[in-house]
């Protein structure tokens, strides 16, 4: 167990960014896929044009900011929104990586690009007001949902939060 002083606490209250990630632009075409592929047929382009615009708008106005304390989302374009989940609060997360997120890394792999290893981020908390908190199409999801669980299990022993399984 680690020996904290008082000194160590109190240098250690001050709240540090760890982290200040967004989720990928390839939301915009994995997200109803098919509904896309549709308009493209039928109206060719002139009617998704628009539509595309507006999620890209939407996509590029989320950000997520990881803290030594919290975790930060903000959404909206015109009403934002700014949540908050205290760290000592989650409980566990969970990464998935779709078929589609594997075929878009197979298919850059083959081109000799780097592979974006997206995935989808599920924290479970006990939060009131954020029980669940899903993080859509994050670019290296894996190494991203690594330091969220290293920052709160390390807010966790700062706090001296006890744990029972």
């Amino acid at each position: 167990m680690k020996k904290i002083n008082k000194s160590t606490i109190i240098s250690q209250a001050a709240e540090e960014e760890i982290l200040n990630f967004h989720p990928s632009l390839f939301q915009i075409l994995i997200d109803n896929f098919l509904l896309h592929l549709l308009l493209i047929i039928l109206i060719w382009t002139i009617l998704p044009l628009p539509y595309l615009y507006w999620q890209y708008i939407q996509v590029r106005s989320t950000s997520y900011v990881l803290t030594t304390q919290r975790l930060i989302t903000k959404t909206g374009v015109s009403r934002k929104e700014v949540n908050f989940i205290e760290l000592y609060r989650v409980l566990d997360i969970q990464v998935e990586r779709g078929p589609l997120y594997q075929l878009l890394d197979f298919a850059r792999s083959c081109l000799g690009k780097k592979s974006l290893l997206l995935g989808d981020i599920r924290i479970f908390s006990n939060d009131y007001s954020h029980s669940k908190l899903f993080l859509y199409t994050i670019p290296n999801a894996l190494g991203v949902a690594e330091k969220i669980r290293k920052a709160f299990n390390d807010d966790k022993d700062i706090k001296r939060v006890f744990r029972r399984d």
